[in-house]
């Protein structure tokens, strides 16, 4: 018992941790604005509403269902809920959508059984001979592939799913988003609608297959008659109602059929009275079939008069009117002769030699008629499967008794047909094995793989049992029931119910409390979440759970309180209703009048007064009044009302002429309140003049003659300092007042002297040039002769030959000797010192 309980326990916690994960699993996912989503998705589309054009948009409002609703959806892979926040695989025929886990190993799955079959059949079946004696190669192996559990199309080996993308492929991993369809990527969905007609889907990402085309499109109608108009792109081959009165095949009526295709009239469905072919009865058939064939034979006389045509009725003379038992051959066909058509044919006497049904040996009788009798040839045969072999007539087929040992085609059961060869028949046993839903087995024949899905249904009701579905057989716990109608449980709280039906616990109460705040006692109502009955946690209890009633939160009703400058009212929460600063500067006059407080907002007596009170600071700016024009000393008082006193400070700068210093006040200097501006101006040119006399000369270079004053030197035209001028050769001179130099008398002219004294200059000039030229003569004759006699050429001197005896050259053995004597002894003396270091 002890055992017992342990295991008990053991399974009670295991069921309740599931029941936890499953609650909590379901709980994290919050509900969807479900109108919203829908409206964005069919922002770019307007789908047509008549006929059965209907099918494609309902497909796609249930996957849009399933999706939407969190776990409404069930991988018929692993029988269970598909959630919005779960990697998926949709597939591309019939939509249905997978766990992105379960379809990766369903696909590896079938691939790597299809590849051990595929090696084991290699390995085990090889060519054999059959009965017959022929070849027959091995069994090609199938290619691999693996198809879709819902549909069954196949898929290549390089199709399976390794990465999560959205429903149109754009992108990889879409992450769940409140606002979008869960599992796509919120981008227009582009994919080519069928049938092709060159648009594509207007929707967002979505599931299932795209809606009808929505795109309009001018076009005429099928027979061209009517002017073309604007349709939708789906009903563009549209029909008018006119009729198409073109003249049908028979050639004798109209086609009344509504408007079509040039060409494509339908055959004519009228009746008429037609005559078959031998012209011997009359009946109505279809107009669109004027032919047709009594059941009366021909029996028209040949031309030999004995024999008649034996034809159904037919058209045309009868076999050109010959008989055509005139010309005749003997059955086994090697002899023929002409006769008369009343004449037996005779046999030829030959052997008959026509191939007989086995296909191999010829009919050995003489040449007889009818058929040909079996082969009786005796011949080895080999049974189907080529294990036995034993002597019969070539007609009979030989079987033997041995039973087949060969797996079948599900690899779990043997043939057992006797002598089957190499065509197995598929297996015909039940599966049986236990289906995903663990209570019906499977019911298809032996196979390969994982079973398929089991394909009943439950019915599922909601809670209050008003709202039934039909769910996937063993998905009755986890199925999602979406019900209109109110929950029927009795609320926690003091409010009414107004969530859905629903399984398991009420979710918490959203309304707000509604119960006057007796925490801060303000008396306002609490607009908090309810909080009369919050599911909270035991203490010292893991996964155990009560409902407790939480005190009402501190106050958030808005208050409007002024704050303590008197600037502003502003709305703070109840709870934190009282008068602060504001943060913004005080900004009251001060007493100067000129400013205003610069402290931020600070308690005041009077907060309605704006003028400086006990808590302002005062004003520690210096006097902002405008200086007078010129003047750029500041004022030496405080911030005071104006006037300002007058300037004071003493400027010294440079006189006009720069030589001296002068000194003025700033007031008296830039006074203009006083006469008029020429009067101001003259005032400060003198309180700049030093008195003396000007240092700067006229334009003739003379010096200015008025007192030092500012600009150019005023009458420059009344100098008359004395100017002196000299003749072109500067022999003559005279001085002159500067005013006649002005007036352009600037030299004198020469006289005979003057003249006289020019030519004897030039006189003299070219004397001294024909000596330096003498002399430069005289210079380059001598270089040339030095250069002459230092390069001139010499006479040749023969040399006299000398007779040189050749002497004996001898060498000197002893003095070689000492040398190598010595260079030993040095060598000797080296290794003597280098071993007695070592």
């Amino acid at each position: 018992m002890e055992k017992f309980n342990k295991a008990q326990a053991k399974n009670l916690a295991a069921a309740q941790k599931l029941v936890n994960a499953y609650a909590s699993s379901s709980e994290d996912e919050g509900e969807l604005d479900e109108k919203h989503i829908l409206d964005l998705l069919y922002k770019h589309y307007q789908a047509a509403t008549e006929g059965s054009r209907k099918d494609n948009v309902n497909r796609t409002a249930t996957f849009l269902e399933n999706t939407l609703h969190s776990g409404a959806a069930t991988c018929l892979i692993c029988i269970g809920s598909i959630r919005r926040v779960e990697s998926i695989w949709s597939c591309r025929s019939c939509y249905c959508f997978f766990h992105l886990n379960c379809i990766q190993r369903w696909a590896n799955d079938s691939v790597m059984q299809l590849k051990v079959k595929a090696e084991q059949q290699q390995q085990q079946q090889t060519g054999h001979y059959n009965h017959l004696g022929e070849y027959v190669p091995p069994k090609r192996p199938k290619s691999l592939h693996w198809c879709c559990p819902q549909c069954r199309r196949d898929y290549q080996p390089g199709d399976r799913p390794t990465q999560y993308e959205c429903f149109c492929g754009k992108e990889l991993n879409p992450q769940p988003q409140p606002f979008l369809v869960p599992h796509s990527c919120g981008e227009i969905c582009a994919k080519l609608l069928q049938p092709k007609c060159g648009h594509d889907c207007k929707l967002l990402c979505h599931p299932g297959p795209c809606p009808p085309c929505a795109q309009l499109a001018q076009s005429s109608c099928l027979c061209g008659k009517s002017p073309k108009r604007s349709v939708r792109c789906i009903d563009k081959n549209w029909q008018c109602q006119q009729r198409c009165q073109s003249l049908l095949a028979c050639g004798k009526h109209k086609c009344n059929q509504r408007c079509h295709r040039p060409g494509q009239c339908p055959p004519c469905s009228s009746k008429s009275s037609q005559f078959c072919e031998c012209k011997r009865e009359e009946k109505i058939v279809n107009c669109a079939e004027p032919k047709w064939k009594c059941n009366n034979i021909c029996g028209a006389p040949f031309a030999c008069g004995l024999h008649f045509c034996d034809k159904v009725c037919h058209a045309g003379p009868c076999a050109g009117g010959e008989c055509p038992l005139g010309v005749r051959s003997c059955p086994c066909g090697k002899s023929t002769r002409t006769g008369g058509c009343s004449e037996l044919a005779e046999t030829c006497g030959d052997t008959c030699q026509k191939l007989l049904s086995c296909g191999k040996h010829s009919c050995a009788q003489r040449c007889h008629r009818g058929a040909c009798n079996l082969c009786l040839v005796r011949t080895k045969k080999k049974c189907r499967c080529g294990l036995h072999e034993k002597e019969l007539p070539c007609s009979k087929e030989f079987n033997c008794e041995t039973k087949c040992k060969q797996m079948r085609d599900c690899g779990k059961h043997a043939c057992n047909r006797k002598c089957c060869g190499d065509q197995c028949p598929p297996c015909e046993k039940i599966c049986g094995k236990q289906l995903s839903c663990n209570k019906h087995k499977c019911q298809s024949v032996c196979h390969h793989g994982p079973c398929y899905p089991c394909k009943l249904e439950s019915q599922v009701n909601c809670r209050c049992g008003k709202t039934h579905r039909s769910v996937p057989c063993g998905r009755e716990r986890s199925a999602r029931i979406v019900c209109q109608e109110l929950c029927r449980i009795t609320s926690k709280c003091h409010h009414a119910i107004k969530h859905r039906c629903h399984k398991g616990e009420c979710p918490p109460c959203v309304q707000p409390c509604g119960l006057p705040n007796d925490t801060s006692g303000c008396g306002h109502i609490c607009k908090a979440r309810c909080h009369a009955a919050l599911r909270v946690p035991k203490p010292a209890q893991q996964h155990k759970y009560e409902y407790r009633a939480l005190p009402h939160p501190r106050c958030e009703e808005g208050v409007r309180v002024g704050c303590i400058g008197g600037h502003e009212l502003a709305t703070w929460p109840c709870w934190n209703s009282k008068p602060t600063s504001c943060q913004r500067k005080c900004a009251r006059q001060l007493k100067c009048g000129n400013h205003r407080c610069q402290l931020v907002c600070h308690a005041v007596p009077q907060p309605q007064d704006m003028h400086q009170q006990t808590g302002c600071a005062n004003c520690e700016e210096g006097c902002a009044i405008p200086r007078p024009p010129g003047c750029t000393h500041a004022c030496t008082k405080g911030c005071h009302a104006p006037p300002c006193a007058p300037c004071g400070f003493v400027i010294k700068a440079k006189c006009h002429c720069g030589l001296n210093q002068v000194m003025y006040k700033c007031s008296e200097y830039f006074n203009e309140e006083e006469g008029s501006v020429q009067q101001a101006l003259e005032r400060r040119q003198k309180f700049g003049s030093c008195g003396n006399r000007c240092l700067k000369n006229f334009d003739c270079g003379h010096r200015c003659i008025t007192v030092c004053h500012p600009g150019p030197c005023p009458n420059p035209e009344l100098c008359r300092k004395k100017v002196r001028i000299y003749c072109a050769c500067k022999r003559l001179k005279l001085e002159i007042a500067c005013d006649k130099h002005r007036a352009g008398q600037t030299e004198l002219n020469c006289d005979a002297n003057c003249l006289a004294e020019l030519s004897k200059a030039k006189a003299t000039e070219q004397q001294q040039l024909e000596r330096k030229l003498k002399q430069e003569q005289e210079k380059n004759r001598l270089e040339l002769e030095k250069y002459e006699q230092k390069f001139a050429k010499r006479k040749h001197k023969e040399r006299k030959a000398l007779d040189v005896q050749p002497t004996s050259y001898q060498i000197d053995w002893q003095r070689w000797g000492i040398y190598a004597l010595a260079l030993l002894a040095a060598m000797g003396a080296l290794g003597v010192a280098y071993y007695a270091d070592s």
